[in-house]
Protein backbone atom coordinates (compact mmCIF):
# COMPACT_ATOMS: atom_id res chain seq x y z
CA UNK A 1 0.00 0.00 0.00
CA UNK A 2 1.41 3.38 -1.06
CA UNK A 3 1.36 6.11 1.57
CA UNK A 4 2.23 8.90 -0.88
CA UNK A 5 1.50 10.06 -4.43
CA UNK A 6 4.27 10.31 -7.02
CA UNK A 7 4.44 11.96 -10.41
CA UNK A 8 7.24 12.87 -12.77
CA UNK A 9 7.86 16.59 -13.24
CA UNK A 10 9.32 18.17 -16.37
CA UNK A 11 12.76 19.68 -15.77
CA UNK A 12 14.03 21.35 -18.95
CA UNK A 13 17.09 22.90 -17.26
CA UNK A 14 18.71 19.69 -16.05
CA UNK A 15 19.18 16.08 -17.04
CA UNK A 16 18.15 14.85 -13.61
CA UNK A 17 15.05 12.77 -13.03
CA UNK A 18 12.65 15.04 -11.10
CA UNK A 19 9.63 13.70 -9.21
CA UNK A 20 7.05 15.28 -6.94
CA UNK A 21 5.80 13.33 -3.93
CA UNK A 22 2.48 14.18 -2.27
CA UNK A 23 2.20 13.33 1.42
CA UNK A 24 -0.92 12.70 3.54
CA UNK A 25 0.09 15.44 6.01
CA UNK A 26 1.85 18.80 6.19
CA UNK A 27 5.64 18.59 6.48
CA UNK A 28 6.77 19.54 9.97
CA UNK A 29 9.98 19.46 12.02
CA UNK A 30 9.51 15.93 13.43
CA UNK A 31 9.05 14.53 9.91
CA UNK A 32 12.02 16.51 8.60
CA UNK A 33 14.25 15.37 11.45
CA UNK A 34 13.83 11.74 10.34
CA UNK A 35 15.97 12.54 7.30
CA UNK A 36 18.90 13.57 9.52
CA UNK A 37 19.59 9.83 9.94
CA UNK A 38 20.34 9.42 6.23
CA UNK A 39 21.39 12.79 4.83
CA UNK A 40 22.40 16.38 5.26
CA UNK A 41 19.33 18.47 6.14
CA UNK A 42 19.37 22.27 5.82
CA UNK A 43 16.33 24.35 6.70
CA UNK A 44 16.01 28.03 5.75
CA UNK A 45 13.59 29.38 8.34
CA UNK A 46 13.99 33.14 7.81
CA UNK A 47 11.92 33.17 4.62
CA UNK A 48 8.17 33.89 4.54
CA UNK A 49 7.73 30.24 3.49
CA UNK A 50 10.56 28.35 5.23
CA UNK A 51 12.03 25.74 2.92
CA UNK A 52 14.48 22.88 3.24
CA UNK A 53 17.00 20.92 1.23
CA UNK A 54 18.19 17.41 1.94
CA UNK A 55 21.18 15.81 0.25
CA UNK A 56 21.57 12.03 0.36
CA UNK A 57 24.89 10.24 -0.14
CA UNK A 58 23.91 8.90 -3.58
CA UNK A 59 23.43 12.44 -4.95
CA UNK A 60 19.68 12.57 -4.47
CA UNK A 61 18.42 16.07 -3.63
CA UNK A 62 15.12 16.65 -1.83
CA UNK A 63 13.47 20.08 -1.63
CA UNK A 64 10.30 21.31 -0.03
CA UNK A 65 8.51 23.92 2.03
CA UNK A 66 7.62 23.47 5.70
CA UNK A 67 3.84 23.13 6.21
CA UNK A 68 3.39 22.03 2.58
CA UNK A 69 2.13 18.56 1.63
CA UNK A 70 4.60 17.78 -1.14
CA UNK A 71 8.30 17.63 -1.84
CA UNK A 72 10.38 17.45 -5.01
CA UNK A 73 13.18 14.97 -5.48
CA UNK A 74 16.00 15.08 -8.05
CA UNK A 75 17.67 11.78 -8.83
CA UNK A 76 20.92 11.62 -10.81
CA UNK A 77 20.25 10.15 -14.27
CA UNK A 78 22.87 7.40 -14.05
CA UNK A 79 21.42 5.98 -10.81
CA UNK A 80 17.84 7.25 -10.97
CA UNK A 81 16.02 3.90 -10.97
CA UNK A 82 17.97 2.45 -8.05
CA UNK A 83 17.98 5.74 -6.11
CA UNK A 84 14.24 6.22 -6.66
CA UNK A 85 13.46 2.72 -5.40
CA UNK A 86 15.60 3.22 -2.28
CA UNK A 87 14.15 6.67 -1.64
CA UNK A 88 10.57 5.45 -1.95
CA UNK A 89 11.30 2.63 0.49
CA UNK A 90 12.76 5.16 2.94
CA UNK A 91 9.89 7.62 2.40
CA UNK A 92 7.32 4.89 3.02
CA UNK A 93 9.01 4.05 6.32
CA UNK A 94 9.25 7.71 7.41
CA UNK A 95 5.64 8.50 6.46
CA UNK A 96 4.32 5.45 8.33
CA UNK A 97 6.41 6.27 11.42
CA UNK A 98 5.25 9.88 11.32
CA UNK A 99 1.58 8.89 11.00
CA UNK A 100 1.92 6.42 13.88
CA UNK A 101 3.50 9.09 16.10
CA UNK A 102 0.45 11.34 15.51
CA UNK A 103 -2.07 8.74 16.69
Amino acid sequence: MKVFDCQRVENCFSKTALFQYGLPFKIDDPFLSQFEQVGNVTCYRKFPRPYFKIFLSDGTEIKGVLSDTSLKVNFLPETSEKSKALFEQLLTQFVREHLMSKE
